[in-house]
């Protein structure tokens, strides 16, 4: 049986930083948690600092284009100082696994996922984007 994890502590005292590393790092279960409970935990804190899927959707692409470096380059990844701190640990959590072409695409897909989950939730509750 599954331990299922209540959305209180998914948004508040989930570790998405440290299953970012391990889920780039380490296939089977551990990256299916980076998929699941990380990317759920990391949509309820972006939705937290008011950070839409568009951005996110957005930075996917920019990850997937340029990498991590690039990323980490940018001097807003997303608009506000906590939001941008928020999304600055989720890329150097990334960066820390170690550049590669496949981590950065699996990573790119995991904030494509993030993005998606936030849209689904506006959808769910009538805010549309």
């Amino acid at each position: 049986m599954t331990n299922v994890l209540p959305d209180a502590e998914l948004m508040h005292g989930y570790d998405v930083e440290a299953a970012i590393t391990r889920g780039l790092l380490i296939d089977g279960v551990t990256r299916q948690v980076l998929f699941g409970e990380a990317a759920i935990a990391a949509s309820y804190q972006a939705e937290a600092l008011r950070i839409g899927p568009y951005p996110l959707g957005f930075l996917a692409q920019y990850v997937r284009t340029g990498g991590f470096s690039a990323a980490l380059d940018l001097p807003e990844p997303v608009i506000g100082r906590e939001a941008g701190e928020l999304v600055r640990g989720w890329l150097r959590a990334a960066a820390g696994a170690g550049a590669n072409l496949q981590r950065e695409v699996v990573f790119a897909r995991w904030l494509a996922e993030v993005a998606l989950l936030i849209t689904m939730r506006r959808d769910v509750r009538g805010e549309g984007e």
